[in-house]
């Protein structure tokens, strides 16, 4: 199989830093020749669609939330490997990074080996019935590391006058330069060549914009409008658009601006959150919809953002607190959850053997959700017994919660019988039905009729260990 980069090349770019968001795939597939492509069917949708208005994706005329992940590996096949894990899991949305500029590649222009072998990527896609969401610009290739960042790979930007580029200064990407204009050129390419496509359900057209050397509030903003209206002209479907902040930094004049349509969000819980990245998921999310009234997308997530290296990422008991995270995000009022990163490919790089203990992460959330119809779906408050987090999802019909045990928390995210627990919520009606589930399993471990009093439900939990789900029905006017 003949590769772009070698093993060696590719853990040297990883090695310089965790927002480094390349993609890392061969030229051509095992017998030298480009895959076939699959174009949509004349007329055909993409897979998932956001109307105006709408806080998750719809599919088939139900909005769905949906589970995936940030793929990546060196070779069209990797991919495919992803793909099938994912499938198998019930996830169906996929962030991919086509943001890797080969040596050599001309400013404004796009490698072919390149866009066959991403090509390929989209096709495996197709193949397994993943919707993609495609990133094509990241911050590092953007940073001169004059403001003492550890990630930077403006020496190695075609667009730096230093490589024959048009560029003295990478902030000369925000402005009405000749670097900006080639930029969008190569982003309507892009657009051009992909909006055939019914894997495509999106378009995310930078990474972590706040990132650039040389970044403003105002001059991103401003940017991502020039880049939202290349965009829009270019994609006949009128896909959603949008770009992303690092972890959970906010410009309001750039998520607020109406060239993003959903607004992301990067959580590491490193630092104060001390690795409980189901809180920080559930407050960033809820912060978001509340200041923006957008959907919120959780592009990429993690329990510490360094390399997976002595952090908690390899604890013994990490997959509990990742388990937290997506329920968490599932009762967020995010669009999406899961979103990985050290687990889903980049893991390969450091030698951290990750990936292959997460491939199923999400199948009991994905169970759990599967024909729910999330139209109409925000945060409900609700009242918890002192041993209890969690939050709960849902309108006057139909809700869905997740609590967990207030010690089952980083580092050992200790498991112990919890008893005597209880969730109060304001319920329309008369009666309601909960049913409980195990998030390990996703099967059901329970039922009862709930009776509403005055205007106040109260849910008494059964005994469980570290957490506890439960899908609500209301069953009379």
């Amino acid at each position: 199989m003949a590769f772009l980069l070698d093993t060696a090349a590719a853990r040297a770019l990883v090695r310089t830093g965790r927002f480094l968001l390349a993609l890392l795939v061969g030229a051509a597939l095992a017998d030298g020749s480009p895959a076939p492509s699959v174009p949509a069917k004349p007329g055909e949708r993409p897979r998932f669609e956001l109307p105006p208005g709408e806080k998750y994706f719809q599919a088939n005329g139900r909005s769905v939330f949906v589970l995936g992940r940030n793929p990546a590996g060196m070779n069209p096949q990797a991919y495919e490997d992803h793909f099938r894990h994912a499938a198998a899991a019930g996830e169906s949305f996929m962030r991919i990074h086509f943001t890797f500029i080969p040596p050599g590649e001309p400013a404004g222009e796009i490698d072919a080996g390149m866009l066959t072998s991403w090509d390929a990527v989209l096709d495996a896609a197709e193949r397994h019935q993943l919707a993609v969401l495609p990133v094509l610009g990241v911050w590092a290739d953007w940073n001169d590391g004059s403001n003492q960042e550890a990630w930077h790979r403006w020496d190695h930007n075609p667009f730096n006058i230093e490589r024959g580029g048009p560029a003295k200064r990478p902030g000369e990407l925000f402005d009405d330069t000749l670097c900006r204009k080639l930029w969008l050129k190569r982003l309507e390419t892009f657009v051009a060549r992909w909006s055939h496509r019914r894997a495509i359900v999106g378009w995310e057209f930078f990474s972590e914009l706040d990132l650039v050397t040389g970044a403003t509030e105002e001059r991103a903003a401003k940017f991502s409008e020039r880049a939202a209206a290349v965009i829009r002209a270019a994609d006949p479907w009128k896909r959603p658009v949008t770009a992303s902040q690092a972890g959970i930094n906010g410009w309001p004049k750039l998520l607020g601006s109406p060239a993003l349509d959903f607004i992301g969000v990067h959580p590491y819980a490193d630092g104060v959150f001390g690795g409980r990245l189901d809180d920080l998921i559930l407050s960033s999310v809820r912060d978001r919809l509340r200041k923006y009234g957008k959907p919120v997308l959780l592009g990429e997530c993690g329990l510490n953002s360094a390399p997976p290296r002595g952090t908690l990422e390899v604890a013994a008991r990490a997959e509990v607190g990742i388990r937290h995270a997506i329920w968490a995000a599932l009762v967020s009022g995010a669009m999406n959850g899961r979103m990985l990163w050290w687990q889903d490919g980049y893991d390969q790089f450091e030698k951290a053997d990750l990936s292959r203990h997460y491939h199923g992460a999400a199948a009991a959330a994905a169970t759990f959700v599967r024909g729910v119809d999330h139209q109409g779906f925000a945060p409900v408050s609700c009242g918890l017994s002192a041993g209890l987090k969690g939050a709960v999802i849902g309108h006057d019909q139909a809700r869905l919660g997740w609590f967990r045990d207030v010690r089952c928390e980083p580092p050992d995210w200790p498991m112990r019988p919890m008893t005597g627990q209880s969730v109060t919520m304001n319920a329309p009606g008369h009666f309601w039905r909960a049913e409980f589930f195990d998030p390990v399993t996703g099967r059901s471990v329970g039922q009862r009729r709930l009776a509403v009093q005055g205007e106040d439900v109260r849910i008494d939990l059964p005994e469980f260990q570290g957490s506890l789900a439960v899908r609500l029905q209301r069953l009379e006017p």
